[in-house]
């Protein structure tokens, strides 16, 4: 399977040529046709570069760049330095350091390759210099879906069916955490509509256990309900209201990935 991360989560380089795939092949220590590059929707109507992992199975580099929130700020750090500027200060530097003929639109070290060479009289490294600049002090931010994450936050807390849900969005919020893909989905098999759903790849329930849960015949509904998702593949985890979510959350990060905003 090849990893297509980067479209998925929205990550698009929009419409100039930038040294981007070359910036990641560097920072991740990947070889040149480990990392693909194709503009969409067409060759001859660019509007967006498309980059994804070309190997199959890919090595996850990209899926990094986007749960990770320096990461694309030292892409663009190192792609300044790619195209001769000084990233601290946006100086000219002219030319790559073991080179001494000056680079004036595009050189072999910086934009041209022998593979893109029917754009070489389109490429300037000056055009795309105040991009990569915006991208130095950016920050990705992950949504599970199509609408933004504020949106789908929002939809999240409109269908949360008690204040207790709604205070737990807001801690996942508040610290940067993956959000989930869906909320109240009835799943008739299981004789449950769960608080909140981790689709694919992650596969996992989420109740918010308010103190109705504290008696022993709901606890005794909860434990059927939660083996029937375990039988069908989901992994179930619990928040208690008397529990220390953010410690929960921390047994967790690979599902919630936690990071600042």
């Amino acid at each position: 399977m090849y990893n297509h991360y980067f479209l998925s989560c929205g990550i698009l380089i929009w419409k100039k040529q930038i040294p981007i795939q070359k910036a990641i092949q560097i920072n991740y220590q990947l070889e040149e046709n480990e990392i693909a590059v194709e503009p969409l929707p067409t060759a001859d109507n660019r509007r967006l570069l498309l980059l994804y992992e070309a190997s199959e199975g890919g090595a996850g580099v990209l899926k990094r760049i986007v749960d990770e929130p320096k990461a694309l700020p030292a892409l663009a750090r190192t792609a300044l330095e790619i195209c001769h500027y000084d990233p601290d200060n946006g100086n000219d530097l002219h030319h790559a350091p073991n080179s001494h003929e000056d680079c004036e639109t595009a050189c072999y070290d910086c934009l041209m390759s022998y593979s893109n060479q029917p754009d070489h009289l389109y490429l300037h490294r000056d055009l795309i210099k105040p991009y990569l600049e915006t991208l130095l002090n950016s920050q990705v931010i992950c949504s599970p879906g199509e609408l933004t994450r504020t949106q789908h936050l929002k939809q999240l807390m409109n269908l949360a069916g008690s204040e207790l849900e709604k205070s737990w969005l807001r801690l996942l919020e508040e610290l940067g955490c993956r959000l989930p893909s869906r909320s109240q989905v009835l799943i008739p098999q299981c004789h449950t509509r769960p608080d909140f759903i981790y689709d694919e790849p992650y596969h996992v329930i989420v109740y918010i256990d308010g103190p109705p849960h504290d008696y022993p015949e709901r606890q005794e509904r909860d434990s059927q309900q939660q083996e029937a998702l375990e039988d069908l593949g989901y992994q179930v985890i619990r928040f208690h209201h008397r529990q220390d979510w953010e410690q929960i959350i921390g047994r967790y990060s690979g599902l919630f990935g936690r990071q600042s905003l």
